[in-house]
């Protein structure tokens, strides 16, 4: 007696797999939370206290390493996989972004709906695209300028701040402007009042605590309390964009006029190790396969859930990071070439 072969849809397969993976809790990311935010406000208030600049310093760098543990958290928020709650987690996306000013419906439309549907689509996908050969042939010479710029190691660390918060996130077109909701408009005013309040307060803290004059108070509390940490964060985020999804096997391709499948959300996602004390503060953020296979996996289950796709697929990219590793992303990733499916230098383009 013979039966025939079931054939077995991978992405199906990997959903089911995942099924208990993506069990959320409420008093466990609540404290996660708040932990966070305790300790990001709490370095900021030691960064303009301080009197001595090597302190206020790298208490600030501190304080903007707790942004993007913050701006994790909001992530796994705007996915609805923190909590089971639907309202904890528009609150708790709201808060968690507000210090890395980031409004909850533009990073919901750009991450969730833009990034997430189009991964690795050249033209489509944000998350630091290259051009393709024939596109650098086309583009002006200043365009082309500042893609080279991008492409090296002393441009990455600009790519997000640059290419992708302030044009799409903080300062909109007007033309992206018309399709706002209301809401939008809601989480817009919040961003821009939490900016002004947050160095007001911080202000009057370094005048009251510390006796500075209203405009050193300011100052101390603009440069130490908010600027210094916001680059650290946006250096941050650049790296983790980068090379989530750019390396020497990473694959891209062209739109392909639909979301992007299975297969090629695997082909286009790096699995990265890093110690592991850095990989639990960041939340497993670079365990990322599994996040673009399941979205609803929440964070505090990212590692087990990672251990389940990348143990049988042979499609899975799984790098270790090290200084070495990423000269020869930055070297080698220049441009791509779809036809022959693979990146290229900047020489290709004379050929």
């Amino acid at each position: 007696m013979s039966f025939a072969a079931e054939v077995v849809d991978p992405a199906q397969f990997n959903q089911l797999r995942l099924t208990r993976h993506m069990r959320r809790r409420v008093l466990l990311p609540l404290v996660i939370f708040l932990t966070s935010l305790g300790l990001y406000l709490g370095s900021v208030v030691v960064a303009i206290l301080a009197q001595v600049t090597v302190l206020k310093l790298v208490f600030s760098v501190i304080a903007g390493v707790f942004i993007a543990n913050l701006a994790i958290i909001g992530h796994d928020a705007v996915h609805r996989s923190f909590t089971p709650s639907s309202w904890i987690n528009r609150l708790v996306g709201a808060l968690a972004f507000l210090p890395a000013l980031h409004p909850y419906g533009r990073w919901e439309y750009h991450h969730n709906r833009v990034h997430h549907r189009y991964t690795a689509q050249i033209g489509l996908d944000n998350a630091y695209a290259p051009m393709t050969v024939e596109q650098y042939r086309a583009a002006p010479a200043g365009r082309r300028l500042y893609y080279r710029f991008l492409r090296s190691l002393a441009g990455q660390p600009f790519f997000y701040m640059v290419d992708i918060w302030l044009p799409k996130i903080f300062l909109p077109s007007p033309r992206e402007a018309k399709t706002f909701r209301r809401s939008d408009w809601i989480d817009f005013a919040t961003v821009y009042a939490w900016l002004v309040l947050f160095v007001a307060i911080l202000s009057w803290i370094a005048r009251r605590w510390s006796g500075e004059t209203s405009a050193a108070a300011i100052w101390n509390a603009t440069i130490f309390g908010f600027i210094i940490p916001f680059l650290v964060w946006n250096f941050i985020a650049s790296f983790v964009t980068i090379v989530q999804h750019t390396g020497p096997r990473v694959r891209w391709m062209l739109p392909a006029g639909r979301p992007s499948t299975h297969e090629q959300k695997l082909c286009g996602t790096v699995h990265l190790r890093f110690p592991e004390s850095l990989d639990w503060f960041f939340h497993r953020v670079m365990q990322h396969i599994v996040h673009h296979v399941n979205p609803m996996v929440p964070l505090y289950r990212l590692k087990a859930a990672e251990a389940v796709i990348t143990k049988d697929s042979d499609l899975v990219l799984i790098e270790t990071w090290t200084p070495a590793y990423h000269w020869r992303l930055v070297r080698e990733c220049k441009l791509y070439d779809p036809i022959r499916d693979s990146w290229c230098k900047f020489d290709a383009v004379k050929s």
